[in-house]
């Protein structure tokens, strides 16, 4: 499978966009925290456009519960506001948000213990979240019922990683963050991404061991 499990990607290849693009991203990021800081509702609304589908999908893969990913998605919009004035312009604006919606998540992640995980969300599955949901769309029937089925055994596998190792590999995985950003977003330093990210693929890959060896 080209997108499957088989293939996680190596963080120094990971996608990005040329470096004067993120420098022009970084810059406009900072303009329009600038103007949320000075009170201006209308860069709020833009901020909010630019990160709320990355910071919806960060949520939606840490629980697979997209009604509780839209509160969770609103509150930190409402804590990134009653924050504004502690930003200070010396990182990336996405990795203040993604620290905001982390310790959010932290915060709620108790309550979410004490339910048991879903496996099967259904409806609660909205197709272009995840990466695997993607392939499908074009897909012929049997390749469409394959992949679902690939989708679900990797929500599943996900799901059973403990809490360190979901958040790295969510972050690396699904929001394409570099490890030096990641370990900025987690407070912990860059070794330690590292080795939880090759910790979380070795038990994906041991989950997932008969969609591998039926595909080799």
């Amino acid at each position: 499978m080209s997108s499957g499990p088989d293939s996680f990607p190596d963080q120094s290849q990971r996608r990005h966009r040329g470096s004067g693009d993120d420098e022009d991203r970084h810059a406009d990021d900072q303009r329009l925290m600038s103007l949320v800081q000075a009170g201006d509702f209308g860069a709020f609304d833009q901020l909010y456009a630019r990160y709320s589908r990355p910071l919806m999908n960060f949520f939606y893969q840490m629980c697979f519960d997209r009604t509780a990913s839209e509160d969770y998605l609103q509150e930190t919009f409402f804590r990134v506001w009653r924050a504004r004035a502690t930003y200070r312009p010396i990182g990336k604006v996405s990795t203040w948000l993604f620290q905001i919606a982390k310790n959010y998540w932290l915060n709620e992640r108790e309550k979410l213990k004490r339910r048991p995980f879903n496996k099967a969300t259904g409806g609660d599955h909205a197709a272009g979240w995840g990466d695997v949901a993607d392939s499908s769309r074009s897909a012929q029937p049997t390749d469409a019922a394959r992949a679902h089925e690939v989708e679900e055994a990797i929500r599943a596998a996900t799901g059973e990683l403990s809490e360190k190792l979901r958040l790295v590999f969510v972050l690396a995985r699904h929001q394409g963050l570099a490890y030096a950003e990641i370990s900025r977003v987690l407070d912990i330093p860059v070794g330690t991404v590292k080795s939880r990210m090759a910790l979380a693929e070795k038990n994906l890959r041991r989950s997932l061991r008969p969609f591998l060896e039926g595909d080799a």
